[in-house]
């Protein structure tokens, strides 16, 4: 039986998500707020938006952004396993308002 824990880890993502209409000054900061608002997220920096397609109530949006998340790890988990970056996507898509982690194109352990 191993252990399960959480370990920190910065990624470079491909994501795609909605923005609520009339909740930030601009798109950056809306999508900032989208990625921020997942449990998992201490941290979050777009890079750029990529993609913008207006809807009724929202904005759907493509973004290359770096986050800082918490990801579920065994103990006894190698750090390169490339199940990292699978872990990140899965925590990033059950945030409300992210439809797709088109891509996990970096995923680094924070030095704690």
């Amino acid at each position: 039986m191993s252990l399960h824990a959480t370990t920190t880890v910065e990624a470079s993502v491909d994501i795609s998500l909605r923005v609520p209409r009339g909740g930030t000054e601009d798109l950056t900061s809306g999508v900032a707020g989208v990625l921020d608002a997942v449990d998992a997220v201490s941290a979050v920096t777009v890079d750029r938006v990529t993609s913008v397609r207006p809807g009724h109530t929202d904005i759907r949006v493509d973004s290359d952004a770096t986050v800082v998340v918490e990801v579920p790890m065994e103990a006894d988990a190698n750090p390169t396993d490339p199940a990292l970056r699978s872990a990140v996507a899965a925590q990033l898509v059950d945030g409300f308002g992210i439809t797709q982690v088109i891509e996990v194109e970096r995923a680094d352990l924070v030095e704690e």
